[in-house]
């Protein structure tokens, strides 16, 4: 049973030599569980009449049981893991191990550590010597029997690599290898049927040096040519190929074995590109290309994932042909108007129309009874077409707008008095009465430049405006006009975050990555602290229950502050390689939730110093956290989606979902990245969109008792 590289809620890994010792990076939370189980084994060992540790008798005598631990751990897990027993050592060296996670500095080293091993991520071949001084390919011997290889790009690979790569591999990355040229040739790897060529240039002569034997490819962001025919790949069953220059001649030559094709972004793919020659075809993301209302109508019937959001030349007489598979359907942001939603196919079970302005108020969905969720925002339809949705069991997250800024919003808070505020970036501050329906912003003024933060001070009727590229301002609130009252000339660069202490006082996060400690009463800086390093902004605030003061920077750490002593006391860096933090959350019980620009939120007990949680699983940056009052949490991403998480303790120890996995749901897609989360008093959330700001439905937590 071949091991995997690490589970989804364990940390970020640090890298390993996987030859028993590891770098100088912080251990990786997936390390964890070797150290208990040596821990354990001494406790074992000492009570044991045979001196045989409980774990030896379970990994060496026990092949089912020893499989399951086995297959949770990495191969810089078994390095540890090995030196407990010789029994031991010998159960790890049959695992057929396929970690690609793991960085392999000497492919010799490793191989005699874990000779049933299938699969390795690589940094350099190395070349041996024979005794009698001729040279010995040892790294290439050593790589004998994998099927399994990722290229890591950190050194220089050249196009004689592939020479030296064994005939068995199945599987192949070299995404970013950027030494490889237009004559890099993998025609030798017969049995290759999978390859990630990612970044690179090794197709920018065409498809000649590819593998008949391909069921997988994917050159995202390669140099691939206009017109290059992939017609010899006939077993291929998946296609990644955005940000190419795939074009409607390419399109034309891909066999109908396909099953997904990814052109994102390939702006050559329009007039002239059909579909209907891939029978098979299951997904299909041409977002943010060029095709037109007759690609559209060229789409298979077996489609059932169908992305065409951003494609401009869709106009509002655009239809969908006979689609009776198709279960998912996103057309934000595009043109398409009634007749597309009257051509909708009625088992359709989810629908993503973000900023339809074509859609009008004449469209209905009674024709589409199957439908489980409806992410309509900026649309025109009609408030009773949402309600017979919801009446369904239909899931609909808008729940209302706010409108009147005209430029990006930034940062939310809310009044003492249950007013909204939102600042924008051009300065504008609209303050709403959203209990009375929003509608348009009661009151508005203006910071001299972007409204980066806002936090309300103690007396509830003061607001601080924190201005990037300028100062701190202190505006009257409780009076109409509002009035400035006092600007803090503090912060080198401007405020990213703040947060109300306390005692009163603000904490500022700067972009010249110190804390400054405001006295509002005074308008003047009373401390600051510096922990943060390389001068890059403190990007987020929070303060725990006790009144500790906790701060994340671009520098990839968080710190914890004690204001008493106005100094830091520890320092969270949880993540390898100082992975930008980008937003911070108190959870409902103390834990502290640390978004993170890899698109992971940590789970950490501060009291402890421990990292106790991980979530993980989409792409692009986490820009905004927010704690629910129930324990859960909600965090807004690059990839344009809300995501729910159930952090609560009875959710991770109930329901079907493996051990240790954060039940999530995705409720609301095509928003775009919200650089602040709010939740309000009648429990719906405030999320900014662009110039908007919407108001959703949170779905209810599950039953776990």
């Amino acid at each position: 049973m071949a091991a995997s590289g690490s589970s989804g809620a364990s940390g970020s890994s640090g890298a390993s030599d996987t030859s028993g010792k590891t770098s100088g990076r912080t251990r990786s939370s997936a390390e964890m569980p070797c150290h208990r189980m040596q821990l354990r084994s001494r406790r074992f060992r000492a009570s044991s009449p045979d001196d045989v540790p409980l774990l030896v008798r379970v990994l060496a005598g026990n092949p089912a049981t020893s499989a399951a631990i086995l297959a949770c751990l990495n191969t810089a897990n078994a390095s540890h893991l090995r030196r407990l027993h010789p029994a031991v050592a010998a159960v790890v060296a049959g695992v057929p191990w396929a970690d690609t996670g793991t960085l392999v500095r000497d492919a010799v080293r490793w191989r005699a550590a874990f000779p049933a091993a299938v699969g390795a991520r690589i940094v350099r071949l190395r070349a041996g010597r024979r005794a009698g001084g001729g040279p010995v390919p040892a790294a290439q011997v050593a790589l004998a029997g994998v099927t399994q290889l990722t290229v890591h790009p950190r050194r220089l690979v050249a196009d004689e690599l592939l020479l030296r790569l064994p005939t068995s591999l199945r599987t192949l990355k070299v995404c970013k290898c950027r030494g490889l040229t237009t004559y890099a040739s993998f025609a030798h790897l017969t049995s290759l049927t999978v390859l990630d060529c990612r970044c690179t240039s090794v197709v920018s002569g065409g498809m000649t040096g590819l593998p008949p034997s391909l069921q997988e490819l994917d050159v995202s962001l390669a140099a691939l040519p206009a017109g290059a025919s992939l017609a010899g790949l006939m077993h291929l069953r998946v296609l990644r190929a955005s940000y190419t220059r795939l074009d409607a001649v390419t399109l034309a030559s891909l066999p109908p074995s396909l099953l997904e094709l990814h052109v994102s972004h390939c702006k050559e793919l329009g007039h002239g590109a059909l579909f209907a020659h891939l029978p098979a075809l299951h997904t299909l993301d041409a977002s943010r290309t060029a095709i037109d209302d007759a690609s559209l109508a060229s789409m298979p019937p077996s489609l059932v994932f169908l992305n065409v959001r951003k494609c401009r030349n869709l106009t509002p007489a655009a239809v969908l042909p006979l689609l009776p598979a198709l279960r998912l359907l996103d057309v934000s942001r595009t043109r398409v108007g009634d007749a597309l939603m009257a051509s909708l196919p009625p088992g359709l079970t989810e629908m993503r129309m973000a900023r339809c302005s074509h859609v009008t108020a004449a469209s209905t969905l009674a024709h589409v009874p199957a439908l489980q969720a409806l992410h309509s925002y900026g649309t025109n339809l009609a408030p009773g077409v949402l309600a017979g949705c919801r009446a369904r069991g239909c899931a609909v997250p808008a729940a209302g707008v706010l409108r009147g800024h005209r430029h990006e919003v930034w940062s939310l808070v809310l009044l003492a008095d249950g007013r909204l505020a939102s600042g924008d970036e051009r300065g504008k501050v609209r303050l709403w009465d959203v209990a009375a329906g929003g509608g348009e912003a009661d009151v508005v003024f203006k910071a001299r430049h972007v409204a980066a933060a806002l936090a309300v001070l103690r007396d509830g009727h003061r607001l601080a405006v924190g201005v990037l590229f300028g100062n701190m301002e202190i505006w009257e609130v409780g009076v109409v006009p509002p009035v400035r009252t006092k600007r803090v000339g503090c912060c080198g660069g401007g405020v990213r975050a703040m947060v109300v202490l306390h005692d009163g006082h603000l904490a500022a996060g700067c972009e010249d990555g110190r804390v400054r400690i405001i006295d509002v009463e005074v308008g003047a800086v009373a401390a600051k602290l510096e922990g943060h390093t390389g001068r890059v902004p403190v990007m987020a605030l929070a303060m725990l229950p006790d009144g500790t003061l906790v701060s994340g920077s671009w520098d990839g750490t968080v710190r914890v502050w004690d204001m008493g002593a106005r100094a830091c006391i520890a320092t969270l860096a949880g993540h390898s390689g100082g992975i930008p933090v980008c937003s911070l959350a108190v959870l409902a019980d103390g834990r502290l939730a640390i978004g993170s620009i890899d698109g992971t939120v940590q789970l950490w007990d501060v009291g402890t110093r421990a990292c106790v949680g991980v979530l993980t699983g989409h792409a692009g940056c986490v820009k905004a956290l927010a704690s629910l009052p129930d324990g859960r949490l909600v965090s807004g991403w690059w990839d344009r989606s809300l995501r729910v998480w159930d952090t609560r303790p009875a959710a991770a120890a109930a329901g079907s979902h493996a051990a240790g996995v954060v039940p999530m749901v995705a409720f609301a897609h095509g928003i775009f990245t919200p650089y602040s989360l709010l939740l309000l008093p009648d429990g719906h959330l405030a999320c900014p969109d662009w110039h908007v700001v919407h108001l959703l439905h949170v779905p209810p937590p599950a039953p776990y008792v």
